[in-house]
């Protein structure tokens, strides 16, 4: 399922556009599917990429919200997971498994240019995955958690800088003490 929307119709077209994915996914799990690809590939002047974050975690809340969230796997295809971070919010936030496409695609050619010496680029993806793979681990670890299934979804993060009606819509149950920015101004970075 592709997460792009129409830049030019701003805010209303990004909410819309993340009901209509919801739905979209809803449908297809009723109708037995079992792993969802949400990707972000193929964006363009005139469709904008949904920041993975939050398109991830409006889908995975909106199928807590009608029970069917054990029913189905989330597969995110992210061009703007980049670091462990990112990937340790997009499990946190219901992805099963993610497939950072641009920072495979970038360790590759920098292996490529010589900028990544004595390495080709299968070694340099190859490396990146280990690494996030590792850094998620550690993370879980500080945290006392075990095993990914118990990480996944799970939430424990705290949002700073996102105003409480953009948290409680998309990622209903995070603890946020600072508030923000509305979906106005991701809906404007997004188009950027």
């Amino acid at each position: 399922m592709r997460g792009l929307y129409r830049p030019a119709g701003g805010e209303s077209e990004l909410r819309a556009r993340l009901q209509e994915i919801c739905e979209k996914v809803s449908a297809a799990v009723n109708r037995g599917v079992r792993y969802i690809v949400l990707s972000d590939r193929d964006s363009s002047a005139a469709w904008a990429p949904i920041p993975s974050l939050l398109l991830t975690s409006a889908v995975h809340h909106h199928l807590l919200k009608s029970s069917n969230r054990t029913r189905v796997s989330l597969i995110i295809e992210s061009g703007d997971a980049r670091e462990v971070h990112h990937i340790a919010l997009l499990i946190g936030y219901g992805a099963s498994a993610i497939n950072p496409y641009l920072a495979l695609e970038s360790v590759e050619q920098m292996a490529e240019n010589g900028e990544l010496p004595g390495v080709d680029g299968s070694q340099a993806s190859a490396n990146l995955i280990k690494a996030l793979g590792k850094g998620v681990l550690k993370i879980m670890s500080k945290m006392g958690i075990s095993t990914v299934s118990s990480y996944c979804g799970a939430q424990t993060f705290e949002a700073v800088g996102l105003s409480q009606r953009v948290v409680d819509q998309y990622f209903t149950g995070t603890a946020t003490k600072l508030s923000g920015i509305e979906l106005d101004v991701v809906a404007a970075e997004a188009a950027a």
